[in-house]
């Protein structure tokens, strides 16, 4: 893997990869949901919509025509965090697939009749969310646990707000954070490294870097105890949600990743085997969303009976802060080992990871040294980092509707 970052603050990672087939293209930017101001709520998701309506130099859908002709997939993502393009294409056109990417990030336009043309697909995403009972709870969820942090607001935004956005207000937005030193261009798979490098300074060099931007404020990892319920007519069983704040996502996420893996990684785990095998939940399942500006770790079940899931996920999780065994820590360390090795064959999920890595924590260690952190982990520690499970968490339930 080779890592360098061009003169305008562009970073670069490159991974040729003989085993595959395809090369898959990706150009990261730290310009997700959390920069956005009260009234730019779901402008990060709307501009991905609007990029690949058109750019500079390629009509309105000629992008797709020609990836879909070559044989390959576009898309992208708008997290919190971050917004992410890819393109992934046979190895022998990716020259092309460069050319394409840079293309649709660095040269869109940005105009009022793109604007109008995603406006009703996006307001449309955003009713479709509102009928997801669970997309309901998630969202409020969320807004509960963080009091000030940007993660309160839904990605998509708000009817509102995205019935207002102009194409003034979405360029200067992509004005602002989609700037080179912002950005991570990453290639895995089947090309040669020096016909890419060849061909960089030509496609993404002309950018230049931009003013620096603010950087949200990190919440304090204190959660505030308290319960909220929400109904809703086609939710069919109650399903009730805990969840803590965790620190800023970092290297230290190993130990929240081993954690996850030995409540929830198959039929192994803590929350089945003490839980569903006793009959207590139909389901559970524990996850950590790793975010920059304050990290999360949430256990959901879905239950006839809320009170006692929860009384039995609090003794649960006291024992395992109290009495976790060196047998269940390798364990959990392995399945992760396993999972990640797995994960990794696949050169859109290498190229995920390493992207995430360089562009949105700045850390290629956290891809590259994963394994070895994972081996160094040990279990003192992790019992110092888990013992907030001792304290008393966010409950939310989402219960059928009376009639």
């Amino acid at each position: 893997m080779e890592l360098f970052t061009l003169e305008n603050g562009l970073k670069v990672c490159l991974k040729e990869r003989e085993d595959l087939f395809s090369t898959t293209v990706v150009l990261w930017v730290k310009a997700g949901a959390a920069y956005e101001t009260d009234r730019e709520r779901g402008a990060a998701h709307f501009l991905e919509h609007v990029i690949f309506t058109e750019s500079e130099n390629l009509a309105p859908g000629q992008i797709d025509a020609e990836v879909e002709r070559l044989g390959g997939e576009l898309n992208a993502a708008t997290s919190y965090d971050y917004t992410y393009y890819y393109i992934n294409l046979p190895g022998r056109y990716t020259l092309r697939a460069l050319e394409l990417i840079s293309e649709l990030v660095l040269r869109p336009v940005i105009s009022e009749r793109a604007v109008e043309k995603e406006r009703p697909i996006v307001l449309e995403e955003i009713a479709r969310s509102r009928d997801n009972p669970h997309e309901l709870f998630s969202e409020r969820f969320l807004m509960e646990l963080y009091r000030k942090a940007p993660y309160r607001h839904p990605i998509l935004g708000y009817p509102d707000t995205v019935s207002s956005f102009t194409p003034e207000l979405l360029q200067s937005f992509y004005n602002r954070l989609y700037t080179p030193e912002r950005m991570g261009l990453v290639v895995v798979g089947n090309f040669r490294p020096e016909e890419v490098k060849s061909r960089l300074s030509g496609l993404f060099c002309a950018e230049k870097k931009g003013e620096p931007v603010t950087e949200p404020e990190p919440e304090p990892a204190d959660t505030a105890a308290a319960r909220f319920a929400l109904s809703h007519p086609t939710v069919s069983f109650p399903y009730v949600a805990l969840g803590w704040k965790l620190p800023p996502c970092g290297r230290h996420d190993i130990y929240f990743e081993i954690l996850d893996s030995m409540l929830s990684s198959g039929r192994s785990a803590l929350l089945y085997r003490e839980l569903r095998e006793r009959g207590v939940v139909f389901s559970a399942s524990s996850n950590y969303q790793n975010l920059l500006f304050g990290s999360n770790f949430t256990v959901s079940m879905a239950t006839e009976n809320p009170e006692r899931a929860v009384e039995e996920l609090k003794k649960l999780l006291k024992n395992l802060v109290e009495r976790v065994s060196e047998s269940e820590f390798r364990l959990a360390k392995e399945k992760l080992k396993k999972g990640e090795l797995f994960g990794r064959e696949s050169g859109e999920a290498e190229a995920d990871a390493i992207g995430y890595a360089v562009t949105v924590l700045g850390d290629p260690g956290y891809f590259t040294d994963f394994f070895k952190d994972l081996e160094a982990a040990d279990i003192n520690t992790f019992r110092e980092k888990i013992s907030f499970l001792t304290e008393e968490p966010l409950i939310g339930l989402l219960t059928p509707q009376a009639d």
